[in-house]
């Protein structure tokens, strides 16, 4: 049995997870949002710690910081990915200890002197986190040939167009029109990722292989009804937006949690995000503008809860007498984890003495993106408390050591195949 330690510095990782978090809002800490000047300032930093490690970087059309570790031949590929950029006031291990311990993997192979038979891809992917132009995961969606002219064009509120701002970081702008042309290339895509919810820490475990992540949709809900004088407009008469909004998330809540009991299978939907205008406190509102966020294990279960959604934005449009109207964001469907890596994975974790164990993921990845064009699995580690997105996040460096060794043996091991 090897031990962890052998593939990692316990020092490096902690030192870089709070590099990272240094680089913030100071007065919202963590939050490092894609594009901003804490995202460009972290971009460089890592971009300098992969070239101390002997990387070869570009930034790809996607706007990915990508370093590469020359094989012996290099008709073959492997990734190893994950992104810095958090949500507003996030947490310092979401996505930022995959990258660490993606790096761990590279250190180790360099001080064992091992050349690998394909070349290693360290990916930054633009980007993981929702932004205000509505898609998430913009680096691995490129990869996939999943971004659209439509995408590129989102102009946010600043007036800031999505496609200058991934140009503005070394990437084309542009549509990527297919997948990777060097798809058929890539024979593993790794991703470790904390696990954001409290399976691992309840049963004690160190690994968590991923069986599959769940599918994404994210849906504009506008809804338009008569701004007045909160004094002087009767109630009976009133088309107030607010009130219809809040008969839609309060459906939104009901209808999700009826699904998720009936299929005994990963289903939530949340509203997390709504305007109000004119959102004044003497004014009945006279417009909403809210994101539904829908996450499904099956295409069933998403299907099933449209159908009932729409019957019952029919019934407020009919009681609070507004305009309801309902646009798509954004899609991912459900993507398993390859079934070879996931045994791999698992493997790697035995040998090592770790307790391993099968997971579903309820939050979305990089990785699933990049599993709709090339083999791809990912681990989890445990977070305490199951806390993420949230200042509180925590994983110890321990945990990311472990998950670095992993994701080493099991590189290792691509290479012997």
């Amino acid at each position: 049995m090897t031990d962890y330690l052998t593939y990692c510095d316990l020092a490096r990782i902690a030192d870089r997870i709070e590099c990272l978090a240094t680089m913030t809002e100071p007065e919202r800490p963590y939050s490092r949002l894609v594009f901003s000047p804490e995202f460009d300032t972290a971009r460089a930093w890592l971009e300098q710690q992969f070239l101390a490690a002997g990387l070869v970087c570009h930034i790809d059309d996607g706007g990915n910081l990508v370093g590469v570790r020359r094989g012996k031949a290099s008709d073959k590929k492997v990734i190893i990915g994950s992104h810095i950029d958090t949500v507003p006031a996030g947490g310092r291990f979401d996505g930022i200890a995959g990258i660490v311990a993606a790096l761990e993997v590279v250190h180790h192979l360099n001080d064992a002197k091992i050349d690998l038979p394909f070349d290693l891809e360290i990916v930054d992917y633009l980007g993981e986190e929702l932004n205000v132009w509505g898609t998430s995961c913009l680096g691995s969606r490129h990869m996939a040939g999943l971004v659209t002219a439509e995408i590129l064009d989102r102009v946010d509120a600043a007036g800031r167009r999505l496609g200058d701002e991934i140009a503005r970081l070394g990437g084309s702008g542009r549509p990527p029109g297919d997948r990777r042309a060097d798809a058929d290339t890539i024979i593993a895509c790794l991703e470790l990722h904390i696990e954001q919810a409290t399976s691992l820490e309840f049963r004690g475990c160190d690994i968590g292989v991923v069986t599959g992540i769940p599918g994404i949709y994210r849906y504009a809900i506008d809804v338009t009804g008569q701004a007045g004088h909160s004094g002087t407009t009767q109630m009976a008469g009133r088309r107030d937006a607010l009130v219809a909004a809040a008969d839609i998330i309060a459906a939104t809540s009901a209808l999700a949690t009826a699904i998720a009991s009936d299929d005994n299978q990963h289903f939530v939907a949340t509203i997390g995000k709504i305007d109000v205008f004119p959102n004044g406190a003497a004014i009945v509102p006279g417009a909403a503008q809210m994101t539904l966020d829908l996450r499904a294990a099956s295409e069933q279960g998403r299907l099933r809860f449209l159908d009932q959604f729409e019957t019952h934005l029919a019934s407020v449009r009919a009681t609070r007498h507004c305009a309801i109207e309902v646009r798509p964001l954004a899609a991912a469907p459900p993507a398993p984890m390859d079934p070879g890596l996931q045994q791999l994975l698992a493997e790697r974790a035995t040998a090592l003495g770790l307790k391993s164990m099968p997971i579903s993921s309820g939050a979305g990845h990089d990785t699933a993106h990049l599993s709709r064009i090339a083999p791809a699995a990912m681990i989890f580690i445990p977070c305490r408390d199951g806390l993420s997105h949230c200042p509180e996040e925590f994983a110890t460096t321990d945990a990311i050591a472990k998950g670095a060794a992993v994701l080493a043996l099991a590189v290792l091991e691509l290479a012997v195949d």
